[in-house]
């Protein structure tokens, strides 16, 4: 038996079955023929990016073609960054006519040209397949690719298009200009905002559970190491499950695990990192 993660596929989402039925609601619209925006915030390491390929898996099984642009830190993130991630992916040899957004920048006389240009591509690919486009990590977006989310989300209401926006909620202040966009976005096109929040006691024992085979007891103890620990973040959980399998105090025996002595565990880079940050 191999230790498994919690970044491998097929296992467990928990805590989030309310956000997943409201994104499902919003996946089952964009096939029926309209255009749906779903933002989802929280702080890092939460699970914005677990929620949303959740939601991709899924929308890739219902024939709808997903397309995932990144922003970066803002120093690294170029204009337009997460939009010509996501046009590079798109299916250019079915629409030879449409050029990826960097070509069209160049040539456009002015924004108002450059969205319109880019809302023609979607437009011909949505008409032949449901499109989901996922935009990570929004808060080191540029302005142009803030002005163009709001231009298609607001002017594409009739297309099969789903537009999942993640974000942190903590680098957010009143004067960041997502922060000032999120109420345009929902007056102007019914976006659906999820703030997802950390995980309670029952949802750790039920990842716990979902990955690991152990006696009550040692359930119980790592169940408790966890949430003092993690509080409740995801991110942090993962990291405490990889140190302690690495460190062998976490490991198979049969059909099932044992654990060991979790004084003599050592706490993860990220989280001293953290610890010390506070």
């Amino acid at each position: 038996m191999t230790a498994r993660h919690l970044d491998e596929p097929g296992l467990v989402l928990v805590g989030r079955a309310r956000e997943l039925a409201t994104l499902r609601e919003c996946l089952a619209a964009t096939v029926e023929g309209r255009c749906r925006l779903a933002l989802i915030g929280g702080e890092a390491g939460i699970g914005k990016t677990a929620l949303a390929s959740a939601l991709a898996q899924e929308a890739r099984a219902q024939g709808v073609l997903v397309l995932a642009g990144y922003c970066y830190d803002l120093t690294e993130t170029p204009p337009y960054g997460p939009w010509i991630e996501v046009l590079s992916q798109a299916p250019l040899p079915e629409h030879p006519a449409l050029p990826p957004l960097g070509d069209a920048a160049e040539r456009a006389t002015n924004q108002a040209a450059l969205f319109a240009h880019v809302r023609e591509f979607f437009t011909a690919i949505a008409q032949e397949q449901p499109l989901m486009l996922l935009l990570e990590d929004l808060h080191w977006a540029d302005p142009g690719s803030l002005g163009l989310l709001r231009f298609l989300a607001r002017s594409t209401a009739a297309l099969p298009l789903l537009i999942v926006v993640t974000y942190r909620a903590d680098e957010l202040t009143h004067r960041h200009p997502l922060f000032a966009l999120f109420p345009l976005l929902v007056r102007e096109t019914g976006a659906i905002r999820l703030d997802l929040h950390r995980l309670e006691l029952d949802h750790v024992r039920e990842l716990v559970t979902a990955r690991y085979r152990l006696s009550r007891n040692d359930e119980d103890r790592l169940v408790g190491y966890l949430v003092d620990r993690a509080e409740g973040n995801p991110l942090y959980i993962g990291e405490l499950l990889r140190t302690l399998e690495e460190e062998r105090l976490l490991q198979p025996e049969g059909d099932a695990w044992t654990l060991g002595d979790l004084s003599q565990a050592r706490v993860p880079l990220l989280l001293r990192q953290v610890i010390e940050a506070r």
